[in-house]
C-alpha cells in the first residue's frame, strides 16, 4: 500500500474568482463569498464583470449584499412540514468591472482605477481578468464563472474569447507553467462547449495557433442555487440543488484536482459538506463511466493540493495521480509562491518506497517508475480528451429545459391565442399566478413533463449515446431524470432510457439509419435479412406510442403533485404581463399574458427543447410520430414569441425529416442545425474541434513543412 503523510489544516490558498454577469446567482455570490468575517474566505479574492452598474455599484464603490438564505432539513426533499431555519449572508466584492457594449476601455460607470501605463488599451473586461490596474491584490483571475442566463452564454463567451485572445498575445495571462485558467458556466444546459468552440473559433486571430498558458473549460449540470433579488443590495436564496455535478475539459487527473481546489471553495463545499462529482467517461461507476475520478478521490480526498488524510491505493492508475500530485506540489514549494493565483502548497507528502524512490524528483526527473506513471492517461481521459459527452450529459439532463415549457403551456394554453388568461387576486390571494403551485398543479402540466422528460426525451438520449459513447459506458442516461430519487423510481419501474429506447425501436432505428450514412445498402445483396430501414420506420411496433411509459398517469400525478407542494418553489411567480386597460374591472380580474422575454422563454425552448427536436432529427426520427408531445410544446410557445423555431404545423408537409432544419428561426437556437450540422458524422466532427480555438493540427503541419525531410522533396 501506499500511505500518504498527513498534516495540520492551512490556512486557505489565495484565490481569484471573476463572476461575469449581473444575474440572481452573481447576487448571491457577492453576499456569500464577499463576507470577509468568514475565514473560509480569507485570501479570496471576488471580482464582478457586469453591465448592471447601478446593481453592482454603491456610489463608485462595490455594493454590500445581503443574503437571507432559508435552510432546510434536506436540499434532496423540502416540504412546508419538515423543519428550517434562515441564515443571514452579508457581503460585497473586492472590485467591480462595468462593461460597455462594444466593451471598450471607454465604457460606462466604472470604479476609479490607477493611471498605470500597463492597462493602456485594455478593455475593462480585460482588467478584470488581468488584474493589471484592478483595485485588488489578486491579480490574474484562477477562475471566470458566467453566472448568467443560458442564453446569454454566446455572447459572453465571445467577449471572454476577444479579451483572452487579446491578454495572451499582450503575454498577459501568465505562463504555461501555471495551472489553467478555468472559464465556466454555473449551469451548463445549452450546449455549453458547443458555444465555447463557436466563441473562439470567431475571435480566433489570423495567426493563432496555441495559448501561451492552458486553459480549462467547465460546466455545472445543474445551478447550485434557488435564489431571487427583487431589490439591489438584497437577495433571497430559498435552496440549494442537492447535488453538484460539473464537466471539465480538458478531461485528465491535474484539471480535475484543480477545478476542485477553485469550484470547492466557490460553492462552500467546506460549510455545506457537499463534494464535487465529475462527469463523463471517467466518471464512478454510478455515474455511467469507468470509475477512473473514483479511484483519483482516494489520492485527492480533499481536492487538489489538499489531500494528507489518504490512507491506500491498489491500482496502477492510484499511484499515478498520487505520484502526479507530489511531483505538483513538490514544484511548487520549490517555486514558492506565485502572485495573483493559487498559492504553493504545504510541504509535499512522502510516497513509500513501494513505489520506487523515495525522492521522486532526484536530478530533477521524477523517478521510475514515478515517470511512468505521470505520462500515462486512462483509456477514458484518451477516449473523450475535451469531455464531449460530459458536456453532453450537462445539456441533455436539464430538467429546467423541460419543466418550464410545459408547465407554461398548462398555464397559458387555454388562452387567446397569445395566451392570455384572466386573473382574480382578491379571489386567488396572490398578485399573479404561482409559477410552480398554481402552474404545475394543472394536469396537463404533469402529463406533458412525464411524456417529454420520461419518453420522448429519452428516446434521444439512448439512442445519441450508442452512436457517440464507447461500448459499455452510459454517462448520459445514468443521470436521467433529473434528481436521483425519481431516476431510482424510474428504473424500478422499467422506464430508464435504456427501456424506452428498447420498446419504441427508435434506438435500432437511430443505428441502422447510422449505417446507411456510412455504409450504403447494398442493393445487390439479395440475402440480407431483416426489414430495411424504409420498411422499420413504417412498421406500426415501432416510434412513439401510448403505452410505452409503464405507470405514465400515475407518474403525471406524482409529479403535479411534487412540484405544486415543493416549499423551495412555491413562491415562484409566473413571467406575465399585466394588460393595463384590463386593471379597472369591477371584480378586481386582470387580464394577463405570458412574458415572452424571460428566460422561462429565451432560455428553455431555444436552448432547450430546441436541441432535443435538432436531435432527434438527426437521428433520423419522425419527429411528428416520435416527438409529438414535444413539438407540440414548442409550436405552442414560438407562436406566442412570434418565432419559428420548427415550421408550423400546416407547413410540415412535404419536409419531412426537416422540420427543425428548414425552420427560418433555427439561427436562434442551439439546435445542432444551427451550427451548420445536419448528421450524426458531422456532429462528430464538430465536437473534435478545440473548444478553445486551438489549431494543433495546423501546428503539426507547419513543423512538418519545415522538416528537412520534406524540404527535400
Amino acid at each position: 500500500s501506499i500511505v500518504m503523510a498527513t498534516f495540520s489544516p492551512s490556512p486557505p490558498a489565495a484565490q481569484t474568482t471573476l463572476l461575469i454577469g449581473g444575474s440572481n446567482g452573481t447576487s448571491t455570490l457577492c453576499a456569500i463569498l464577499g463576507d470577509k468575517s468568514k475565514s473560509v474566505n480569507a485570501g479570496h479574492t471576488l471580482r464582478v464583470a457586469t453591465r448592471s452598474s447601478h446593481k453592482y455599484l454603491d456610489n463608485g464603490a462595490p455594493r454590500v449584499w445581503r443574503c437571507k438564505e432559508k435552510k432546510h432539513l434536506s436540499d434532496v426533499v423540502s416540504a412546508d412540514f419538515l423543519p428550517t431555519r434562515f441564515l443571514t449572508h452579508v457581503g460585497a466584492p473586492d472590485s467591480v468591472f462595468v462593461y460597455g457594449n462594444d466593451d471598450s476601455n471607454q465604457s460606462t460607470a466604472t470604479l476609479t482605477l490607477s493611471n498605470d501605463d500597463n492597462s493602456s488599451g485594455l478593455s475593462q473586461l480585460e482588467q478584470a481578468i488581468c488584474g493589471i490596474s484592478a483595485p485588488d491584490n489578486g491579480g490574474i483571475a484562477d477562475i471566470i464563472i458566467l453566472a448568467c442566463p443560458v442564453s446569454a452564454h454566446l455572447s459572453l463567451l465571445r467577449r471572454i474569447a476577444k479579451a483572452m485572445y487579446n491578454l495572451d498575445a499582450k503575454g498577459l495571462l501568465g505562463s504555461s507553467n501555471r495551472p489553467p485558467i478555468l472559464i465556466g458556466t454555473l449551469y451548463g444546459a445549452g450546449g455549453f462547449d458547443w458555444m465555447s468552440r463557436i466563441a473562439f473559433y470567431n475571435a480566433r486571430p489570423p495567426n493563432f495557433t496555441t495559448w501561451k498558458r492552458p486553459l480549462g473549460l467547465f460546466g455545472l449540470k445543474a445551478f447550485p442555487y434557488l435564489c431571487k433579488s427583487l431589490k439591489a443590495g438584497e437577495v433571497s436564496l430559498h435552496g440549494r440543488f442537492p447535488q453538484l455535478q460539473v464537466a471539465v475539459m480538458p478531461s485528465n487527473a491535474y484539471t480535475r484536482s484543480h477545478a476542485s481546489l477553485l469550484l470547492d471553495r466557490v460553492l462552500q463545499n467546506s460549510t455545506t459538506g457537499k463534494s464535487l462529482e465529475f462527469l463523463g467517461l471517467s466518471s464512478t461507476e454510478g455515474l455511467g463511466g469507468d470509475g477512473t475520478v473514483g479511484e483519483e478521490s482516494l489520492a485527492l480526498q480533499n481536492s487538489g493540493l489538499r489531500y494528507g488524510s489518504v490512507q491506500t491505493a491498489n491500482s496502477a492508475r492510484n499511484a499515478m495521480m498520487i505520484a502526479a500530485q507530489t511531483h505538483k506540489q513538490i514544484k511548487e514549494a520549490q517555486q514558492g509562491s506565485t502572485s495573483g493565483g493559487v498559492a504553493a502548497s504545504m510541504p509535499p507528502a512522502t510516497l513509500s518506497t513501494t513505489i520506487g524512490n523515495p525522492n521522486p524528483l532526484a536530478n530533477g526527473i521524477p523517478a521510475s517508475p514515478t515517470l511512468d506513471l505521470l505520462l500515462t492517461h486512462s483509456l477514458s481521459d484518451q477516449a473523450d480528451p475535451s469531455s464531449a459527452l460530459a458536456f453532453l450529459t450537462c445539456t441533455l439532463n436539464s430538467t429546467n429545459q423541460i419543466l418550464h415549457p410545459c408547465i407554461l403551456v398548462a398555464l397559458f394554453g387555454d388562452g387567446d391565442h397569445d395566451g392570455t388568461i384572466s386573473w382574480n387576486p382578491n379571489k386567488e390571494l396572490t398578485p399573479l399566478p404561482r409559477f410552480y403551485a398554481d402552474g404545475a398543479a394543472k394536469p396537463l402540466a404533469g402529463e406533458l413533463i412525464t411524456a417529454i422528460a420520461g419518453g420522448e426525451m429519452y428516446f434521444v438520449i439512448d439512442a445519441l449515446e450508442r452512436l457517440l459513447s464507447p461500448r459499455g459506458y452510459d454517462p448520459i442516461t445514468a443521470l436521467h431524470g433529473g434528481e436521483p430519487v425519481g431516476r431510482k423510481f424510474m428504473n424500478w419501474l422499467g422506464n430508464s432510457p435504456h427501456d424506452l429506447g428498447e420498446r419504441s425501436g427508435l434506438t435500432g432505428v437511430a443505428l441502422r439509419n447510422e449505417w446507411q450514412s456510412m455504409f450504403g445498402k447494398n442493393s445487390n445483396d439479395e440475402d440480407a435479412s431483416g426489414p430495411s430501414i424504409g420498411d422499420e420506420d413504417d412498421d406500426d411496433s415501432v416510434g412513439n406510442m401510448a403505452g410505452l411509459i409503464n405507470r405514465e398517469a400515475m407518474l403525471a400525478k406524482f409529479m403535479s403533485y411534487g412540484l405544486s407542494h415543493n416549499s423551495r418553489l412555491n413562491a415562484v411567480l409566473s413571467p406575465c404581463i399585466i394588460d393595463e386597460s384590463s386593471k379597472n374591472s369591477k371584480d378586481g380580474t386582470i387580464l394577463l399574458k405570458p412574458n415572452t422575454s424571460t428566460r422561462f422563454f429565451t432560455d428553455d425552448t431555444q436552448h432547450g427543447l430546441c436541441i432535443i427536436l435538432g436531435l432527434a432529427e438527426l437521428l433520423g426520427f419522425d419527429l411528428e410520430r416520435d416527438m409529438k408531445q414535444t413539438l407540440y410544446v414548442v409550436r405552442r410557445l414560438q407562436r406566442w414569441m412570434g418565432k419559428e423555431f420548427v415550421l408550423p404545423e400546416s407547413d410540415d408537409n412535404g419536409n419531412k425529416g426537416k422540420i427543425v432544419g428548414s425552420a427560418k428561426d433555427v439561427a436562434e437556437t442551439s439546435a445542432p442545425q444551427a451550427f451548420g450540422i445536419h448528421s450524426i458524422q458531422e456532429l462528430r466532427q464538430f465536437l473534435k474541434l478545440d473548444v478553445f480555438g486551438e489549431v494543433q493540427q495546423a501546428m503539426s503541419e507547419d513543423r512538418l513543412r519545415r522538416s528537412g525531410l520534406v524540404s527535400r522533396l
